[in-house]
């Protein structure tokens, strides 16, 4: 039945919150869009239960959480590594649980995540989805707005925290990803740039800097954006009158290092854009650590495009 208690949260880890894929058309009134970080990890952890894609799930930033199922619960994990186990304390057993495949957690058991080894954030998505109120036609929790999560103020999950969830259907789903799509977040990693309007305010020398330079991801990164280490842009870089701020964008501030901006971001800037991070390249920068090298390249739109919308096509196949 709608509304049963079904997920316990023991531990919340370094960072857990509740997302789905966003808060759109709210930019007007100073909202920022949030969602989910990796929308490649996010849906195939819905499309493994065969729910939507906007179904809300929680999202792991670094591992070290655990959760207790209250009601038998079919659930699915993707993205980041973190050694995943489901203990059961009565049987005094830790089953080591795989990522990227539905699998059931029974009333007792617990899922319990190590630190991550491979990328930074994980995807824990229930048959169904979470039975959270929605703030602004969203649940996904925004700090800086003080909007949504389950206190609808933009909390993070915490200790002895109740999910409820809709009901679950006594068939039990087993999917699992096939090989090919399960990304190597240790790869070196390239980002298509889709050049924005403002990329003449680049002279020809500070542009093939930028794409010759590889950069790495410095300590100062959240959900708001990520700012690069490396050799910066020479030359004048004079701001701009505050405008809005897309998805991806990435700003390229006076000291001449590049800033990207994330689902946190602010809702207007003054510094000038190079242009956007392709939106499907933005699944893989969720999951870079601080140091990962990174590199940009020129992209193409009409290429880009096709690729997210053959994205939201598979992942809207329920």
């Amino acid at each position: 039945m709608k509304g049963d208690v079904g997920l316990r949260i023991i531990a919340p880890g370094i960072f857990s919150q509740l997302q789905d894929p966003g808060r759109y058309g709210q930019s007007k009134q100073g909202l920022s869009q949030g969602g989910v970080m990796d929308e490649r990890a996010a849906g195939w952890a819905n499309l493994l239960l065969k729910n939507s894609p906007n179904n809300a799930l929680i999202e792991i930033s670094f591992g070290l959480a655990e959760f207790e199922a209250l009601t038998d619960l079919q659930l699915a994990l993707t993205g980041a590594q973190m050694k995943a186990l489901i203990v059961d304390r009565h049987l005094s057993t830790n089953i080591p649980q795989t990522n990227n495949c539905s699998f059931m957690l029974r009333k007792g058991q617990r899922l319990k995540l190590g630190f991550a080894t491979s990328g930074a954030r994980a995807y824990l998505a229930i048959k169904g989805g979470f039975d959270v109120p929605l703030k602004f036609a969203s649940v996904s929790t925004v700090k800086r707005n003080f909007t949504g999560g389950l206190d609808g103020l933009g909390g993070q999950l915490k200790e002895g925290d109740l999910l409820s969830v809709f009901a679950q259907d006594s068939d039990v789903i087993q999917r699992s990803m096939s090989d090919k799509f399960i990304p190597d977040y240790d790869q070196p990693l390239t980002l298509n740039v889709i050049e924005s309007y403002q990329a003449d305010r680049f002279s020809t020398a500070q542009k093939a800097k930028f794409y010759a330079t590889v950069f790495h991801v410095s300590a100062e990164n959240d959900r708001m954006g990520m700012r690069l280490g490396g050799e910066p842009l020479d030359g004048p870089l004079a701001g701009i009158v505050s405008e809005g701020i897309a998805l991806g964008s990435i700003q390229i501030p006076p000291d001449g290092l590049p800033i990207i901006l994330l689902q946190d971001r602010q809702t207007l800037g003054g510094y000038p854009k190079i242009g956007c991070v392709a939106r499907c390249d933005l699944s893989l920068l969720a999951q870079a650590t601080v140091g990962k090298s990174i590199r940009f390249k020129p992209g193409c739109l009409a290429e880009e495009q096709l690729r997210y919308r053959r994205r939201l096509l598979f992942f809207n196949q329920f």
